[in-house]
């Protein structure tokens, strides 16, 4: 190992600490309440970061994955361990907006698995994609959960047929999506979309053309949009694959004239999330407007107004339908 690993291993474990610190003392450690000319909320490893038109900014340190909105609020996933390890100091944070500021910080729910990814409101519960142990977690207002488990494995197993990685969740009227990433690099399998009812029994799953993905939005004519994260693409259940870039496509946010994908360096995990990373703002026909460097690569984006069509509440009050796929996607 070189001076520059041992740093970055010293950094890492220094991290960790500060981590388990905020955890245990149940602290948010923010750096900055300014969230004005900020249109978009990214998570990343590195921490939370705000961006608009002039740039970003980091917002809290900390590791990062799953965001929602509720209504001007920002809903967070914190890891405040490493993902895989089993210490259970996943939690949940709110940072409460107004006007542009964040003016108070709370924490939600604690205990959670450190694995968990990506979070979202249908209605007025919380439901998180605990992906390692292959759950949903329903969340009501008082913090009471639900478990339900629609695709039952071993953990002791992952790479089977049975680990489907399940890291991303979208609601539409009553019915639920997951996408399953299937682990590609273990499993060989391409992603696939799952459609589950409001009891998360699952009803069918088709696969896409895409490996290793990530996200849900459903657009205007009901189609499912996704990153095809290994081929740097954006996907569709309405045959569109655009490639995006060279980079590894993760986070995804749907406005009304502009979509943003989040992208990073295709690299051993370890090594990835210490990289910078990219915002790419897209038109609705995914020519590129422009790319915003990041100091880290994205784990989720969100737009802070709350029109992103990758929220389901936003979904549910534009009345959108669901196209469950009617044909499989092709090369555009």
């Amino acid at each position: 190992m070189n001076r520059t690993d041992n740093a970055s291993a010293s950094d890492r474990r220094l991290a960790l600490a500060l981590a388990q610190r905020a955890y245990a003392s149940g602290e948010v450690r923010l750096v900055t309440r300014d969230l004005n000319d900020c249109d978009y909320i990214i998570a990343t490893r590195q921490g939370l970061l705000a961006a608009g038109a002039g740039g970003c900014k980091r917002i809290a340190h900390g590791q990062f994955f799953g965001l929602t909105m509720d209504g001007s609020d920002v809903l967070a996933f914190e890891a405040c361990d490493l993902p895989r390890h089993p210490s259970r100091m996943g939690r949940i944070i709110r940072l409460r907006v107004r006007d542009g500021r964040i003016v108070d910080t709370e924490v939600f729910v604690t205990g959670l698995d450190n694995g968990c990814h990506q979070i979202d409101l249908i209605g007025d519960t919380l439901v998180v994609v605990d992906t390692y142990r292959q759950r949903i977690l329903e969340i009501a207002p008082d913090a009471t959960v639900k478990e339900f488990q629609p695709f039952p494995f071993d953990r002791e197993r992952r790479g089977t047929a049975d680990y489907v990685h399940f890291n991303s969740v979208m609601a539409c009227g009553d019915r639920r999506l997951l996408l399953l990433h299937n682990d590609f690099g273990r499993t060989g399998r391409a992603s696939e979309i799952a459609l589950l009812d409001e009891s998360w029994t699952v009803v069918d799953r088709r696969p896409v053309a895409g490996t290793g993905c990530h996200n849900l939005a459903l657009l205007e004519d009901g189609s499912v949009l996704s990153c095809g994260s290994v081929q740097g693409a954006l996907i569709s259940t309405a045959g569109i694959r655009a490639k995006v870039s060279n980079l590894m496509t993760r986070g995804l946010a749907v406005g009304q004239d502009v979509i943003a994908v989040g992208g990073s360096t295709f690299s051993e995990r370890e090594h990835r999330d210490s990289e910078p990373g990219v915002l790419q703002l897209l038109d609705r026909q995914l020519r590129l407007l422009s790319s915003l460097p990041l100091p880290a690569p994205p784990t989720e984006i969100r737009r802070l107004d709350g029109n992103d069509l990758s929220l389901s509440r936003h979904i549910a009050a534009r009345g959108l339908p669901l196209g469950w796929p009617q044909v499989t996607c092709s090369s555009a």
